[in-house]
């Protein structure tokens, strides 16, 4: 489990916004919330088109992927780094309210 923990550290992982920002809402829904609001919250389609907001401003505005020599954004490519980093912060904020939930008991 440390050897885990560890390897998030050391490859940098953990450093991404998208992912911190899983990790810490994750930890708060597991602290604060009950299982019932939670599910309510999980069911609501307002919070997908945030995270996905979020994630996609994130992408255009700090890392923006450029075509070969620099000079085009390769759209794309970008739009994928936004898909995957909304599908990171969904893996960071259910993965870290089962840490949670594996260390309470």
């Amino acid at each position: 489990m440390f050897k885990g923990i560890i390897a998030l550290f050391t490859s940098g992982a953990i450093f991404n916004p998208l992912v911190l920002l899983g990790i810490i809402s994750g930890f708060a829904a597991v602290i604060k919330l009950k299982p019932e609001q939670i599910r309510d919250i999980c069911g609501d389609e307002r919070w997908y088109i945030g995270v996905a907001v979020v994630a996609l401003l994130y992408t255009i505005v700090f890392a923006k992927i450029y075509k070969e020599g620099g000079d085009e954004v390769d759209w794309s490519a970008t739009l994928g780094l936004a898909v995957w980093n909304f599908v990171k912060y969904f893996m960071a904020f259910f993965l870290s309210m089962s840490f949670v939930m594996l260390v309470s008991f």
